[in-house]
């Protein structure tokens, strides 16, 4: 499929979707004429493919275990917000802060939030800040991350006010 993209110069799932290679290795066809009777491979273009495709399959299956790609690859990144509360509440006040912040921003610029800065920089950034959460260190963090400068410009000094944590007010 990847081949094939290159050489039509589009991307792979125009040449076939993703939910028809997972098809496949659900069902294991084990002829091109079976193939071609699962639903995305019976439409006509697939359907005159369905040996290149099949050819694929058996390739595959034909692979030793440790030739197979992994089921799940590490991840690097964060886990699901949901989770921060409970595994680092300090992380969790700085996401809500940030994200209060960049929201404001976004309306006041009027421009979506996530052109300010991806979701998930904000959320890497959040969940592992840099030793300095001055203006300038942010700025340097988010622009070693790859934001463009424009963006740093914006949003550098207001993410690093939400860094720091309201102060603690006593209840009587």
């Amino acid at each position: 499929r990847d081949r094939v993209a290159e050489r039509r110069d589009v991307a792979p799932g125009r040449v076939l979707p993703d939910r028809a290679l997972v098809n496949a290795a659900t069902v294991v066809p084990t002829s091109a004429e079976q193939l071609a009777t699962l639903p995305v491979f019976s439409g006509p273009s697939n359907r005159r493919q369905a040996g290149r495709w099949m050819g694929a399959i058996e390739r595959g299956r034909r692979l030793p275990e440790r030739d197979l790609p992994p089921n799940a690859l590490p991840g690097d990144g964060p886990p699901p917000p949901r989770a921060w509360k409970d595994r680092d509440p300090e992380a969790a006040g700085r996401l809500t802060r940030s994200r209060e912040a960049v929201t404001a921003l976004s309306e006041q610029h009027r421009l979506p939030v996530e052109n300010l800065l991806t979701p998930d920089l904000l959320r890497r950034l959040c969940w592992r800040p840099p030793p300095d959460v001055s203006a300038g260190g942010i700025a340097a963090a988010l622009s070693a991350a790859g934001a463009r400068p424009w963006q740093v410009a914006l949003v550098g000094a207001p993410l690093s006010a939400a860094f720091v944590p309201p102060p603690v007010t006593e209840q009587l």
